[in-house]
């Protein structure tokens, strides 16, 4: 074999190396759902876990989304749909499956505050709608991750952040945002997002 073919070769085995997660150790890594794809398709979400019904539209309470995301390790489904009108900033535990496409109807969007993500590693959130509004925190971003590990957002869509609409930034890596809308801020110097490595 010439020296040329010899890279082409190996540089086709590290890509499928890459693509399905072998490593010269082990079997292939699970992915956090058939397509994931980017750094954070190996988010375990809550495999393993409990799974909460998300029964009300209620800020907070039994039932209510706020209470689903208390806790780690929760597959999270949702026996309604429509509007969660946040009171407060939700801070989001690790280990999760948020599985927006379980909610009847039209889904599910949360208005009101900030979606806080940070250190809320190894976290799958799909099918959800991220919608801050006039009433959120001043000078928060919609969904911000500062700090983390493993993260997948499929399609989710996020705006009116009072600053940006989803950023990550300081310490976390592996996060993929796919198949997704990032939209209008509200504010005129409001970004998409900010992507800021340590």
């Amino acid at each position: 074999m010439t020296p040329s073919v010899l890279s082409v070769w190996a540089a086709a085995a590290g890509l499928l190396l890459l693509t399905t997660g072998a490593t010269r150790s082990g079997p292939p890594r699970p992915l956090a759902f058939p397509t994931a794809e980017g750094f954070g398709r190996y988010a375990t979400g809550a495999r393993g876990g409990a799974v909460y019904h998300v029964t009300t539209l209620a800020d907070a309470g039994p039932g209510s989304l706020r209470d689903a995301v208390s806790q780690p390790g929760r597959t999270v489904v949702f026996d309604v749909g429509g509007l969660v009108r946040l009171q407060s900033p939700l801070l989001v535990s690790a280990n999760l499956y948020l599985a927006g496409q379980t909610a009847p109807g039209d889904g599910i969007t949360v208005y009101g505050d900030a979606v806080s993500f940070t250190n809320a590693s190894n976290t799958v959130v799909r099918f959800l709608r991220f919608r801050m509004g006039h009433s959120g925190s001043p000078g928060k971003d919609a969904v911000p991750i500062a700090s983390g590990h493993d993260l997948i957002f499929d399609h989710v869509s996020v705006s009116w952040g009072r600053d940006e609409n989803f950023s990550v930034t300081e310490a976390a890596t592996n996060v993929t945002l796919q198949n997704s809308l990032v939209a209008q801020g509200l504010h005129p110097h409001s970004a998409g997002g900010l992507i800021q490595p340590l």
